[in-house]
């Protein structure tokens, strides 16, 4: 059975300070799972939105159960696609595993949009797995496992988002 997760945030950092974190979060100390991650391509389209493709190398622990067939841990490849419409003040996120899909395929679909000084973060995921025999056991397993890493998540986001805002008042005084 796939499995669904939504979540939704409102952060009091304006859209700018978000989606410059968002693009930014990687390093923080909250994401040590992160190998590296890659900007591929970045340009402004026609109607000035900026589109980025990223690939994110993560390395994640794996369950008792699967580590007979995988190991103890394993590198995953994350395609990160994202568009940033700054007139509107809208972005979105598509992240996706491009390696293991027949382990689990995770799909992570993000929404930012401006509420004046603040921005809400809507998040949809979809987990699934062909695995013969565990489909349901890995799925049940990267359900619990995402639901546990996204508050990880959403600390290292508010950390770039706070570094930043720290950052922006030291220039300020340079001036």
């Amino acid at each position: 059975m796939v499995q669904f997760i939504k979540a939704s945030n409102l952060y009091d950092f304006n859209f700018a300070t978000a989606s410059y974190a968002y693009m930014n979060k990687y390093p923080n100390p909250f994401a040590k799972h992160v190998q590296s991650s890659d900007t591929l391509e970045q340009y402004v389209d026609d109607s000035g939105m900026l589109r980025t493709t990223k690939l994110v190398v993560k390395r994640g622990l794996l369950p008792l159960f699967i580590q007979p067939f995988l190991g103890s841990s394993l590198d995953s490849w994350i395609m990160e696609k994202t568009v940033i419409d700054p007139k509107s003040g809208i972005m979105w996120a598509y992240c996706s595993n491009v390696d293991h899909r027949k382990f689990i395929k995770v799909e992570e679909y993000l929404h930012y949009t401006s509420e004046g000084p603040r921005t809400h973060i809507e998040s949809k995921v979809k987990l699934s797995s062909n695995f013969a025999g565990m489909k349901e056991r890995i799925e049940m397993w990267g359900h619990r496992r995402f639901q546990k890493n996204m508050s990880q998540s959403q600390e290292g986001l508010k950390y770039v988002m706070n570094k930043f805002k720290q950052r922006m008042r030291q220039e300020a005084w340079k001036i």
